[in-house]
């Protein structure tokens, strides 16, 4: 039994032995007998099945490309809100430093030490 196979792998095998059963072909039908069934050659038949996978493939990528939109979303949201927790906490600093005088304390200490290095040399 082979495990490669996907979800949407399965699937379509299911619906394509449905389809084969529908339209009377045998469960064993190959490339060519489908393609005279529908009347078309079997490079037309290979041609349509080459757009419908690519049609499927560019599903799967715009799905994957809508998971990571919706990812970097959230992603975006939680970052927002981070920033604005630290811009709060940045603002309450300030206030609090300008009510007990924090920055005149050290801009006097910057004035003290400065002062002292002139003396020494």
């Amino acid at each position: 039994m082979n495990k490669d196979l996907s979800q949407e792998e399965v699937g379509i095998l299911i619906r394509g032995k449905k389809i084969l059963r529908a339209k009377g072909l045998p469960m064993n039908a190959d490339v060519k007998s489908i393609c005279q069934t529908a009347g078309v050659s079997r490079k037309t038949g290979y041609k349509w099945a080459g757009k419908l996978e690519s049609a499927a493939k560019q599903n799967e990528v715009e799905h994957r490309l809508c998971q990571e939109i919706e990812r970097l979303k959230a992603e975006h949201i939680e970052l927002e809100k981070r920033y604005d927790d630290l811009r709060f906490e940045n603002e309450g600093r300030k206030i609090a430093w300008k009510i007990h005088g924090v920055d005149e304390f050290i801009a006097g200490k910057k004035n003290t030490t400065s002062s002292c290095k002139k003396k020494k040399q």
